[in-house]
């Protein structure tokens, strides 16, 4: 056999092993569909309230980047077996990010509905560790010793270590559910409760929804609620409201319909079909 014979074999192997290599990372990309559910893992649907067509992964996976057509288009994710899911509001981990150790229906509620471009997916006793929360912009450490904040290796009770700096969960909680800033008050408050009592974000939220001033923001009107609607014609079809929209308007205000349930009703009408085409 001659040397060109030899390296055109080896040529053709590489472009062989190179193709597939292609296929698996093809295979590998999240899609939308109905497939079965893991044992162990999370779903993410396009729709609030577990609706919709959706996609899968198990523990352990990472979807480092959606695709075209996913990004920004998930509004709840449900959850199989003892896992947590840290999503991130930008491609390969970066931006925003919050870690979920429940199942979420609605992702409006926890301020990021359409806003996931990335996430992680891992058993509970697996956890993240200190790479996963330093990938994001919002979860990078702070190693400035002087600093009067606790580091974020600080130690709670338990001995459990606090991965994210409790200030910036509680001014991102603030900001997402009461449109402002913490004050000095809070701030304390919750700092004490993430270091002293290990809560979550969850449980931050949880309980910023239950204050009057959260009560207050939530009480529904009629203008209110036409803003709603409006917001949602705009993002799901691109135009203002016409005098259609009343019915959904009447749905917020009776039914208690969020941004993301009319979202999702005007996803089912044929204009947004063929928009899709």
């Amino acid at each position: 056999m001659t040397n060109q014979q030899i390296s055109k074999r080896i040529l053709v192997a590489a472009l062989g092993l190179f193709s597939m290599l292609i296929a698996a990372n093809a295979s590998a990309q999240p899609r939308w569909g109905r497939p079965t559910t893991p044992r162990s893992g999370a779903c993410f649907y396009r729709d609030a309230d577990f609706e919709g067509d959706y996609f899968c992964a198990r523990a352990g996976e990472d979807i480092p980047d959606l695709p075209r057509g996913m990004n920004d288009e998930i509004s709840s994710i449900r959850m199989f077996g003892d896992v947590e899911v840290r999503v991130f509001q930008d491609g390969r981990f970066e931006g925003r990010s919050e870690r979920f150790d429940r199942s979420i229906r609605n992702l409006g509620r926890e301020g990021w509905n359409d806003r996931l471009s990335s996430a992680r997916i891992r058993g509970v006793r697996d956890g993240f560790d200190r790479g996963d929360n330093d990938r994001g912009n919002n979860d990078r450490r702070n190693d400035d010793r002087g600093n009067n904040d606790r580091r974020n290796d600080d130690r709670g009770s338990g001995g459990n270590v606090v991965r994210e700096n409790p200030d910036r969960i509680v001014l991102r909680a603030y900001q997402d559910l009461l449109n402002r800033e913490p004050d000095a008050a809070g701030l304390r408050i919750y700092r004490s409760h993430i270091i002293d009592d290990r809560w979550s974000e969850t449980q931050v939220r949880d309980a910023l929804r239950n204050s009057p001033e959260f009560r207050e923001l939530s009480t529904m009107t009629r203008p209110k609620a036409e803003a709603i609607v409006a917001r949602a014609y705009r993002s799901v079809l691109n135009r203002d409201p016409d005098p259609a929209s009343a019915a959904l308007v009447d749905k917020v205000l009776r039914d208690k319909w969020t941004e993301d349930d009319v979202a999702a009703e005007l996803r089912k009408s044929a204009e947004y079909r063929n928009k899709k085409r």
